[in-house]
């Protein structure tokens, strides 16, 4: 990107998009008052109580006119607060007790996720220079997790993307530099490092879907939204971003039909599940099946990554599929393999995440390290309908990956997405 990192080139998109007045009249920041703020930290964050729909929806609102209006520097400050206080895992692990019988708490934490995403959608992505992507496909999937994983992996979910678009599997990957990642690797990174323009244009990226299957676009392109803004340049720290980014795919919600969400420690998968619902029945996304997976890598509950996991304790499912939510977990076994250590799975010491993620993606890494790309690539062959058997897409999967089509595949995008200046 001409030597410009990404700070820089954020800095100069966000100052763009505000210097021009992107519509900032369009929400009523009256509608967040002072008590408002002290209603949250009082009445939820105090209390470990999500927010109601209505309640995180005007947040979300708010939080987005602070990214317009970076002089604000109270709405700025105020919004940051929040949103890191309500990023929590007691609140995200509430549930409504059926004793309590105040009609305005919500059930659980998905009210709260589905607020602040319904208000990304609406202010932030529907108002931007870009908006939503519209390739011709009849449906693109994404298989971004939320980062923050307690054990580092390779960039399995951005491998995995690329071994299905090998496949003929229509991928429109979102994702962002690391910000919470112990591997200080995020997807964004991972693409940036492989020689792929993650800020190319709107109608590149369409066409890019469309002849190879593959799209990326960069959480903190502020053509698409401003809301990354807070946690990557103004305050450095995770807050909902870490939720609000894998979700808010700036993808035209009609296409993403089919999507795999990974989930990292703070987060139920069943939560996210019953986000989606809630963001279906109000017409904000168009989610028919989805698969939300928490990994672990060991015995401890505090072991989870968001992806599958081929270790002994397997992965966590929530799959939503018509409106209908089941849970069960995912085994090694149930890929046609054997579990393995986390010491397996894991990058070397002297061997940063991005070399591990190559070595993979060239087919160069031990045996166990590209059984976890595939077993990860294989639910995305699941979800496309490549078989109704999960063994059998493991072994298309792997057929996709050993023969050096996905590494193929990932030159070719490099060709057609090719690292340049974004800002002349």
């Amino acid at each position: 990107m001409g030597g410009k990192n990404f700070k820089e080139i954020y800095f100069f998109l966000s100052r763009r998009n505000i210097d021009n007045k992107r519509r900032i009249d369009m929400i009523d920041i009256k509608q967040f008052s002072d008590e408002d703020g002290k209603h949250f930290v009082k009445e939820h964050k105090a209390r470990n109580i999500p927010l109601t729909f209505e309640e995180a929806s005007s947040l979300g609102k708010y939080a987005v006119y602070a990214c317009r209006n970076l002089d604000d520097r109270q709405a700025t400050a105020k919004s940051i607060a929040l949103l890191v206080g309500l990023h929590d895992q007691a609140i995200y692990a509430w549930q409504r007790n059926g004793g309590i019988t105040q009609h305005n708490l919500p059930r659980n934490s998905a009210e709260q996720i589905a607020g602040i995403c319904a208000a990304i959608f609406q202010e932030d992505i529907a108002q931007s220079d870009f908006g939503f992507l519209h390739p011709n496909v009849p449906f693109a999937m994404d298989n971004c997790g939320m980062g923050g994983d307690l054990t580092v992996t390779a960039n399995i979910s951005t491998i995995a993307a690329f071994v299905a678009s090998a496949a003929g599997i229509p991928m429109c990957k979102h994702g962002s530099p690391a910000n919470a990642d112990k591997g200080e690797c995020g997807s964004s990174d991972f693409i940036r490092l492989c020689g792929i323009n993650s800020f190319t244009k709107k109608k590149e990226v369409e066409k890019c879907v469309e002849l190879l299957s593959f799209g990326y676009t960069e959480a903190l392109d502020t053509r698409y939204k401003l809301i990354h803004m807070q946690t990557h340049i103004i305050a450095n720290i995770p807050h909902m971003n870490d939720v609000i980014g894998p979700i808010t795919n700036p993808l035209s919600q009609k296409l993403m039909t089919r999507r795999v969400m990974g989930v990292n420690h703070l987060i139920p998968p069943k939560i996210l599940a019953e986000a989606y619902c809630i963001l279906n029945e109000k017409g904000f996304t168009n989610l028919q099946h989805g698969l939300f997976v928490r990994g672990f890598t060991n015995n401890s509950t505090e072991s989870g990554i968001d992806e599958v996991s081929i270790c002994e304790l397997g992965t966590q499912v929530a799959e939503l599929k018509d409106g209908e939510i089941k849970e069960y977990w995912l085994m090694p076994e149930d890929f046609g393999i054997s579990s393995m250590p986390v010491e397996l799975v894991s990058p070397p010491p002297t061997m940063s995440k991005y070399d591990f993620s190559m070595a993979i993606l060239k087919r160069e890494a031990p045996t166990p390290c590209l059984q976890m790309a595939i077993a990860n690539a294989a639910i995305l062959f699941w979800l496309a309908e490549k078989s109704s058997c999960l063994k059998e897409c493991y072994l298309m999967a792997k057929d996709v990956l050993m023969s050096g089509r996905a590494y193929d595949r990932m030159v070719e995008i490099k060709k057609m997405l090719t690292k340049k200046e974004v800002l002349c």
